[in-house]
C-alpha cells in the first residue's frame, strides 16, 4: 500500500513539474530504470534517498510518502458510518480488525481515536470478550489524555473513559477521574457572546447563546431522569419530576429535536414506576416511548428546529460525528423495540393488550420481524 501511494505521488508531482525521470535520477543519484521503478510500485527507494527526493519537488517526506497522519473531519465521519453498518453484516472480529488497521495508521490522530473508541463502546456487547474490548477503549483514551493537546478532545476521552470504568464496576476510579462534587457552571457562553456582539459578530453570538440554551436542556433533561432511579421510594417527588420533563419535553418538542432524551426518560420513568408497582403510569409512559419511536424519520440526524434554527452550523462543526448517528440504522430499529419486549423489568406488563397494540405498531413501523413477546 505505501508504495502504491509512493508511486503515484512521485509519477503525479515529476508530471506536474514537467521534469524527466533521467532528471529525478540524475538528481538523486541513481539510474533512470530505478526511478522507473519507483513509479511503476516494483520497488521503494533507500530510505537515505527521501530526503532528497522530498527536497526535489519541494515537498515533506510524509507529504511524498501519501502519508496522512491525521485524518479530515469528513474522512472521519465517512470511516466511522462505513464500520458501524458492517458491525449489523459482518463478525465483530473482522469490524475489528479492519477498525485496528486504522488505528495502526492514524495513531497520532487522536479525534480518530475517539471516535473509534466512542465505535467500539457503542458496539462492545457484540464481541466474544467484551472485557477486552472495554480495555482497548481504556488505552485509546489514556493515549489521548496523555499525548493530545486539544483540551476538549481530552475532556470527552475522560468521559469515555469514566463510562469505561463504571461498564468495569470500578466506581472509584470514576470519582478519580470526573470527582465527587457537581462542577461550577460559569456561564462562559455569556460573556463569549457579548464580546461577539461588542465586535459586531450579532448572528454568532445568537448561535452560542442558542446551543447554550440547546445544551443545558438536554442536561436538565438527563439529570431528571437520572435522578428518577433514586427516587423511587420518594413518589410525590417522583410524580412531579415526571411531570416538569413531561412538560420540558412538550414545550420544547424534544421527541423532534433529540428523540434519544424523550426515549430514555419514558423508559427510567416506567421502570420508576413498576418497582412502585403503578403499572397503569407504567404502561401510560411505555406508551408514549413507542409514539416517540412512531415518529422518528430515518436515516436519524441531529438537526435544530424552527426554534433552534442556528444549531446546525454548531453540530457540523464541534460534534465528532456531525449530524449523523451514532450506530447503523438495523442496530437502533431493533434496540428501540427490545428496550421493552427483552427487558426483565418490563416483564409484567409487556402482555398488556394496550401495550401490546403499540409494540405491533412500532414494530410494523420499523419494518423488525421478531416475535414481540
Amino acid at each position: 500500500m505505501e508504495h502504491f501511494q509512493f508511486a503515484i505521488k512521485l509519477a503525479t508531482k515529476r508530471k506536474e513539474l514537467g521534469v524527466t525521470q533521467e532528471q529525478v535520477a540524475q538528481y538523486v543519484g541513481v539510474s533512470k530504470a530505478a526511478v522507473s521503478k519507483w513509479e511503476k510500485g516494483q520497488s521503494y527507494p533507500d530510505i537515505t534517498l527521501l530526503p532528497k527526493l522530498a527536497t526535489y519537488f519541494n515537498m515533506t517526506i510524509d507529504a511524498l510518502l501519501g502519508y496522512e497522519p491525521q485524518m479530515t473531519k469528513a474522512h472521519m465521519r465517512k470511516v466511522y458510518a462505513t464500520l458501524a453498518e458492517k458491525f449489523n453484516k459482518h463478525s465483530f472480529a473482522e469490524v475489528q480488525q479492519e477498525m485496528e488497521e486504522l488505528l495502526a495508521e492514524y495513531y497520532a490522530c487522536f479525534p480518530f481515536l475517539l471516535q473509534m473508541a466512542q465505535l467500539y463502546l457503542n458496539y462492545y456487547k457484540q464481541a466474544d470478550d467484551s472485557g477486552a474490548i472495554l480495555q482497548r477503549v481504556d488505552e485509546l483514551c489514556q493515549r489521548i489524555m496523555e499525548h493530545c493537546s486539544d483540551v476538549k478532545v481530552i475532556y470527552e476521552a475522560e468521559m469515555l473513559l469514566a463510562y469505561v470504568k463504571l461498564e468495569q464496576g470500578q466506581f472509584e476510579q470514576v470519582l478519580e477521574i470526573l470527582g465527587e462534587e457537581a462542577r461550577m457552571q460559569y456561564g462562559s457562553e455569556h460573556l463569549i457572546a457579548m464580546a461577539l456582539s461588542m465586535r459586531g459578530n450579532q448572528e454568532k453570538a445568537k448561535e452560542i447563546l442558542q446551543v447554550s440554551m440547546y445544551q443545558h436542556m438536554l442536561g436538565t433533561i438527563s439529570s431528571a431522569t437520572n435522578l428518577l432511579q433514586y427516587e423511587v421510594e420518594n413518589p410525590s417527588h417522583f410524580d412531579e419530576t415526571v411531570q416538569r420533563v413531561e412538560a420540558m419535553l412538550q414545550l420544547f418538542t424534544i421527541q423532534r429535536l433529540n428523540m434519544n432524551a424523550g426515549l430514555v426518560f419514558y423508559l427510567q420513568a416506567a421502570a420508576g414506576y413498576i418497582q412502585q408497582q403503578r403499572e397503569q403510569q407504567a404502561i401510560e409512559m411505555l406508551e408514549k416511548y413507542c409514539q416517540i419511536c412512531l415518529n422518528i424519520k430515518f436515516p436519524i440526524e441531529l438537526r435544530g428546529d424552527s426554534y433552534f434554527y442556528l444549531l446546525d452550523n454548531w453540530i457540523a462543526n464541534n460534534i465528532h460525528l456531525g449530524a449523523q448517528a451514532p450506530r447503523d440504522e438495523q442496530s437502533i430499529k431493533r434496540d428501540l423495540l427490545a428496550s421493552i419486549t427483552k427487558q426483565p423489568v418490563f416483564a409484567s406488563v409487556v402482555q398488556h393488550v394496550r401495550l401490546q397494540k403499540m409494540l405491533y405498531r412500532v414494530a410494523q413501523y420499523l419494518q423488525i420481524e421478531e416475535e414481540i413477546v
